[in-house]
C-alpha cells in the first residue's frame, strides 16, 4: 500500500515536474511579457523634456551670444557717439571763442574804414578847394553861388542890405540857414579876412535871452568864453540886446538897429565824381 502511494506520488511529482518543464520551455519560447505602457510614456516624456531643455539651453546660448554681440556693438556705437559729441563740443567752444573775437575785429575794421573814409573826404575837400581857387564856379563846390565856403559851412555876406536883427534872421531862414554862429577862433579869423566892400557891421546869431538871463546862439547853445577878448567879455556880460561883428571883434547893440548880416548853413559833401574837370 505504501509502495503504491509512493509510486503514485512519484508519478505525480514527475508529472508535475514534467509539466513545469514544459511550461518553462513554453515560456522561453514566448518571451517575457511587454513592459507596461505607463512606463513607456513616462520614458518618452522624460526624453522629450530632455530634448526641450537641450533646445532651450541652445536657444538661450544663441540669444546670449546675440545679446552680447549687440551689447558690444551698442557699446562701440556709444563710444563713437560720445567721441562725436566731444568733438562737436570742442568745435562749438572754438566757434564761440571766435564769435567773441568778432566784435573786436569788426570794431577794428570799422575804425579803419572810418579812418580811410575820413582821409578820403579830407583829400577830396583839399582838391576841390584847389579847383575852386582856379575856377570859382567849379561843380565840386559844396556851396551855392555867391556863398563862401569854409571848412564844413557855407557863408552868405549880405553886404548890400541892412535889416534889423529879427529881419536878418528871417532872411537867413528863407535861405535855409541861420545867422552865423562862431564856434572857434579860426572861424572868427576867417570872417575877419573876408573883404567887406561897403558895410563893416554884420549881425551874428547871438542874442540876450530874457527868460534865462543869458546870451545864447540861435541853436540854444551858450557862447564859449574863450572866443571873446577881455573887452568883448565885458560888453557881453554887461549889456543886453544883440551881437554884431566888426573887423574881427564882437560888439553889442540894440536889436532894432539896421545893419548887414551873415548867414551860415552846412556845406554839402564834396563828391568824388565832381572832382573831374
Amino acid at each position: 500500500m505504501s509502495e503504491e502511494v509512493t509510486y503514485a506520488t512519484l508519478t505525480f511529482q514527475d508529472s508535475v515536474a514534467a509539466g513545469s518543464n514544459w511550461d518553462g520551455n513554453n515560456l522561453r519560447k514566448r518571451g517575457y511579457p511587454a513592459p507596461s505602457p505607463v512606463w513607456r510614456q513616462a520614458a518618452l516624456g522624460l526624453l522629450a523634456l530632455c530634448l526641450m531643455l537641450l533646445i532651450g539651453l541652445v536657444t538661450l546660448g544663441i540669444m546670449f551670444l546675440q545679446t552680447s554681440n549687440e551689447f558690444n556693438s551698442d557699446s562701440e556705437k556709444l563710444s563713437q557717439l560720445q567721441k562725436v559729441i566731444h568733438e562737436q563740443q570742442d568745435n562749438l567752444s572754438q566757434q564761440l571763442s571766435n564769435h567773441r573775437s568778432f566784435p573786436t575785429e569788426e570794431a577794428s575794421l570799422q575804425s579803419q574804414i572810418s579812418s580811410l573814409l575820413k582821409r578820403q573826404g579830407q583829400m577830396a575837400i583839399k582838391l576841390c578847394q584847389e579847383l575852386i581857387t582856379h575856377t570859382s564856379d567849379h561843380k565840386c563846390n559844396p556851396c551855392p553861388k555867391t556863398w563862401q565856403w569854409y571848412q564844413s559851412s557855407c557863408y552868405y555876406f549880405a553886404t548890400n542890405e541892412e535889416k534889423t536883427w529879427l529881419n536878418s534872421r528871417k532872411n537867413c531862414v528863407d535861405k535855409n540857414a541861420t545867422l552865423v554862429k562862431i564856434d572857434s577862433l579860426e572861424e572868427k579869423d576867417f570872417l575877419k579876412s573876408q573883404p567887406i566892400p561897403k558895410f563893416p557891421f554884420f549881425w551874428l546869431g547871438l542874442s540876450w535871452d530874457p527868460s534865462g538871463r543869458r546870451w545864447l546862439w540861435e541853436d540854444g547853445s551858450v557862447p564859449t568864453p574863450s572866443l571873446f577878448s577881455a573887452n568883448e567879455s565885458a560888453q557881453v556880460n554887461g549889456s543886453k540886446g544883440c551881437a554884431y561883428f566888426q573887423k574881427g571883434s564882437i560888439y553889442i547893440s540894440r536889436c532894432s538897429a539896421e545893419i548887414s548880416w551873415i548867414c551860415e548853413k552846412t556845406a554839402a559833401s564834396v563828391k568824388i565824381g565832381d572832382l573831374d574837370e
